[in-house]
């Protein structure tokens, strides 16, 4: 009678375990429903931007059983028990989309278990190489920067086609080579979208044009220096999210609404020697009276460079473009020598927050900001004495010796 129940207890948790193994595994919440308004949005799959979707579809091309379209919390999810890889694309096959104005790519992703995947776009111009991202158990909420795609600079997202998920591995290792593949386990995805900050309110007046001759600096960014300049460009790094913005005279500005701190530099993992040069300006606006400090950096050590460099703190005023020239022959820059630098690092800011305004990036000779490149900005020129010191003025405008306004 003993062995009659235990067979029949073993026999009830066996078919138990069986119906159990047959569920489906799928997430049962929904991540957050997206905030950014509708016309900053572009939406490749996201059922809560229907003014502005681009309605992608999923391909099928990688093999999965069966998508299943679930509806959570009014969030629609595409979800399969067997992922391998597949992607998304445009009902139209020949259609190619413009995403070059939008600052973040959105995405949702849910996932059993610690796993990676990887994120490719191809368009026009061909393959687009993938970024691998970590997921944790449950909804992995990605916004991820362009510039992560490490041929971003080659690029310009003007001719997306697909978007495709594929590299799905456990996370079971050191190193993404030597993870465990996951195809054929359960994943989820939805909220796929491009976006953008709010227009920016810019402050009054543009910053002042440079004067000093281009062939005599060498430019971070400035919308006046073209030809000689490494084509910095803000890694929003500290999550200030600038954007390029251009007032009406032509002059372009990085500008943040909240600014915490942030590397600028080209990608490119170039070293550049600056020591002809023994100057660096740059234009910093701010809402509020503050300090930042601007400093340099180098390759790393374990890259060939010379790693971290300290820099100095600069007063800010507020409302008003701040016109900086920095001597690099003064402590603490003098005891860099400039011939590896990579980083342009703005940090310290003292009001962390609140928006900050950057142009005009440059390096340049004391030596080579002769008055006569300010004489020929303008046939408009007077040269003064105030304060025992040489003041020239340029359409109303005063600059020093230097060529720095004043």
């Amino acid at each position: 009678m003993k062995t009659r129940l235990l067979f029949a207890a073993v026999a009830a948790f066996a078919f138990s375990f069986s119906a159990m193994a047959q569920d489906a595994v799928k997430p049962t919440i929904a991540p957050a429903v997206p905030d950014h308004a509708s016309g900053d949005v572009k939406a490749l799959y996201c059922n809560h931007y229907n003014d502005n979707n681009l309605n992608f579809n999923i391909l099928g091309w990688g093999g999965v059983t069966t998508w299943e379209t679930l509806e959570i919390e009014g969030t629609k999810i595409l979800a399969c028990q067997d992922m391998k890889w597949d992607g998304l694309r445009a009902a139209d096959e020949n259609a190619t989309w413009d995403f070059s104005d939008m600052e973040k790519f959105h995405f949702d992703i849910w996932v059993p278990q610690e796993s990676h995947i990887s994120v490719t776009f191809e368009g026009g111009a061909g393959y687009k190489q993938a970024v691998d991202f970590k997921l944790n158990e449950g909804w992995n909420t990605i916004d991820a920067d362009p510039v992560w795609w490490s041929d971003r600079k080659a690029y310009d997202w003007k001719d997306v086609k697909y978007v495709f998920f594929e590299g799905y591995k456990l996370a079971d290792k050191e190193t993404v080579e030597e993870c465990t593949s996951a195809e054929g386990e359960p994943f989820a995805f939805t909220n796929l979208y491009w976006w953008k900050s709010p227009a920016v309110e810019l402050p009054g007046n543009a910053p002042a044009a440079p004067i000093i001759a281009e062939a005599k600096i060498q430019a971070l960014f400035a919308t006046n220096y073209q030809t000689r300049t490494f084509n910095f460009t803000p890694q929003n790094w500290g999550g200030a999210n600038f954007k390029d913005v251009a007032y009406t005279n032509g002059q372009h500005v990085y500008y943040s609404s909240a600014y915490t701190w942030d590397a600028f530099t080209n990608r490119d993992d170039s070293k550049y020697n600056l020591t002809d040069y023994d100057m660096f300006h740059i234009d910093i606006y701010a809402t509020v009276d503050a300090t930042i400090k601007i400093q340099f950096e180098a390759l790393g050590v374990g890259d060939g460079g010379s790693g971290w460099k300290n820099g100095a703190s600069v007063e800010l005023k507020a409302n008003q473009w701040n016109s900086i020239d920095i001597d690099l022959l003064n402590a603490p820059y003098q005891t860099y020598d400039f011939t590896d630098m990579r980083y342009l690092i703005i940090d310290g800011f003292t009001n962390e927050g609140t928006p900050l305004g950057v142009a005009n990036a440059y390096f340049y000779n004391s030596l080579d900001a002769a008055v006569d490149d300010i004489e020929a900005a303008s046939k408009v020129v007077e040269k003064k004495i105030v304060n025992g010191n040489l003041v020239i003025e340029v359409n109303g405008v005063r600059y020093n010796a230097l060529g720095a306004q004043l």
